[in-house]
This record gives C-alpha cells, sequence and structure tokens, in this order.
C-alpha cells in the first residue's frame, strides 16, 4: 500500500511538471519571435534616452518568462540585426536619395520578423528552451514577483 501511494504521488508530481514546463512551451515560438523584434528595435535605435522610454510606456517590450531564461541570446540578435542595419544605412548612401538615406529600423525588425533567418533561430533556442530543467525556478528567481 504505502509503494502505491508513493507511486501515485510520483506520477502526480511528474504530471504537473510536465504540463506546467508545457504552458511555457505552448507559445514558445511566437512569444520568442516577438522577443527578438523588439530587440532589433531596441537595439536599432542605439538611443538609451529613447529605449527606456519606450520600455517605461510600453510594457510589451519585455516577456518576463523568455527574457528571464533566454535574455542574452535576444539581446545578441538584436545586436547583430542593428549592424546589419547599420551597414545598410552606410550603403545607402551611395545609392539613394538624400531624403531615403539612413536607417529603416521598424522596417528592418518587421522583415526580420517574418525571416526564415528568425524562423531557424527560433527553432533552435525552442530545442534549447524544451530541454531546461525547472524552467519556473529559474523564471521564479529572476522574476520574484512573476
Amino acid at each position: 500500500m504505502k509503494t502505491i501511494c508513493l507511486l501515485l504521488s510520483s506520477l502526480l508530481l511528474m504530471s504537473c511538471n510536465v504540463t506546467h514546463n508545457k504552458k511555457h512551451t505552448q507559445n514558445f515560438k511566437k512569444d520568442f519571435k516577438f522577443d527578438a523584434y523588439c530587440s532589433c528595435l531596441l537595439e536599432g535605435y542605439g538611443n538609451k534616452n529613447l529605449t527606456s522610454q519606450m520600455t517605461l510606456i510600453d510594457k510589451s517590450f519585455y516577456s518576463p518568462v523568455i527574457n528571464s531564461v533566454l535574455y542574452d541570446e535576444l539581446r545578441e540578435i538584436g545586436i547583430e540585426e542593428a549592424k546589419i542595419m547599420k551597414k545598410d544605412s552606410i550603403k545607402s548612401i551611395t545609392i539613394a536619395s538624400e531624403a531615403l538615406t539612413g536607417k529603416k529600423i521598424q522596417l528592418h525588425c518587421l522583415n526580420f520578423y517574418n525571416s526564415k533567418k528568425l524562423d531557424s533561430i527560433t527553432k533552435v533556442n525552442y530545442r534549447k528552451w524544451k530541454n531546461i530543467k525547472n524552467i519556473d525556478s529559474i523564471i521564479n528567481a529572476k522574476n520574484p514577483g512573476f
């Protein structure tokens, strides 16, 4: 009897853990892509005062679940896209009229959001995400109020 109770308790705990982690993986791809888009915008503007104001006003720039675990990866994505925008901006000086030269941050980030490049980055990070043990404890440690 004791063994059966222990077995049932173990199964209950494991099933709760699986569903809890499943909750975090259910919308991962959509959420990760959106967070990468936000990182692209924030890094693309490259202005701390502006991005500080944006994140203060618009809370969609911060996702506590994914940012808790993959903040460094998302920031790196934004930095890489900002470098591409800068190169494109410099290149546009020689091929576009003066009125059209410069960064096109929103357009670039929107194109990046819809790109196969971001889809493949998302797949790689989804595999990492699924293999993380104790996602909830990581999220709670970095976001105590969450």
